[in-house]
């Protein structure tokens, strides 16, 4: 329905909730529809994301636990039915649960052989998606780019944060500590390109404006503005920095604060405004409000 429409979520489509694993398959499956008639559905890595690729489950629910365990036994479940029907057991991938490292609570096992690096589901779902990313003039990212995050090289940030989901460092699941330091620095420390707040803050005082022109100046292609999620904005989707800064996150999760859905528009690269959603499902177009410099 959505014709050649470019959609992007930035990310956070784990934690604070069940039904993780019909999350990534549905956003799997608009990506596929999309591309069949010329659109396209990018989803970015967030904080969250790669919490749990590298086992902090700290934000996660006993629904997730639960719903990665019921994963692997429907996974178990057709791996049995293939192989009595003499047909190839090859795609079906389940994580072997016996094999979770020592001391970590073992409602949690399931998640993480799904989701460590190298894990079935971080291959398919997690390691293919981006950090950043660009489309026309608009910058994506969860947190926020800073200009040492331009200077390392966005295409390289992406490159081995993907490296590292799919294990093709030297470590496998298997030998992975639990908050081992190979995370690539970019998503954990105090610079993290999926933790910054820099431009999300409500406050205008702590909303670095100049900082930001900076980093769209130094952008290699043409960028204008960059959207970012991570920090909740509890008057909706908004601007700020003449527009340069469009923090759209509204804890839509009911895990957050079961905010009211909307969508930040963007039309021929130009028109900017906000999907919100009206009771019975109906979409209302809306200006996107701005913070005063």
């Amino acid at each position: 329905a959505g014709g050649t429409t470019t959609v992007v979520q930035v990310g956070d489509q784990l934690d604070r909730g069940g039904n993780e694993v019909a999350v990534f398959y549905f956003l799997e499956r608009m990506a596929k529809e999309a591309q069949k008639v010329g659109g396209a559905v990018y989803s970015l890595n967030g904080n969250h994301e790669t919490l749990n690729v590298a086992a902090r489950f700290r934000y996660a629910t006993t629904d997730g636990a639960l719903d990665f365990q019921r994963w692997c036994t429907l996974q178990k479940m057709g791996e049995r039915m293939k192989q009595r029907c003499g047909q190839s057991v090859d795609g079906i991938k389940v994580p072997p649960l016996t094999s979770c490292p020592e001391g970590l609570n073992p409602v949690w096992c399931a998640r993480y052989l799904a989701l460590a690096p190298g894990g079935p589901m971080a291959k398919r779902f997690l390691a293919p998606q981006n950090v950043v990313m660009q489309v026309g003039s608009t910058v994506f990212a969860h947190g926020g780019i800073l200009p040492q995050h331009v200077q390392y090289g966005l295409d390289r940030i992406n490159n081995e944060t993907s490296a590292w989901i799919s294990g093709d460092q030297a470590q496998t699941p298997m030998q992975l500590a639990i908050g081992d330091a190979s995370i690539p620095h970019h998503l954990i420390d105090s610079k993290s390109v999926v933790w910054r707040r820099d431009y999300s803050d409500s406050n205008p005082d702590q909303c670095k404006c100049d900082l930001l022109d900076q980093v769209l100046k130094s952008m290699p292609h043409d960028a204008r503005r960059m959207v970012m999620g991570h920090t909740i904005q509890t008057q909706g989707i908004n601007s700020a920095c003449g527009g340069q800064a469009l923090r759209v996150d509204v804890g839509m999760s009911k895990g957050c604060r079961d905010g009211t859905p909307e969508v930040l528009e963007i039309i021929k690269d130009k028109i900017i405004s906000r999907l919100v959603e009206l009771d019975g499902g109906v979409a209302e177009r809306v200006p996107v409000h701005s913070e005063p410099q």
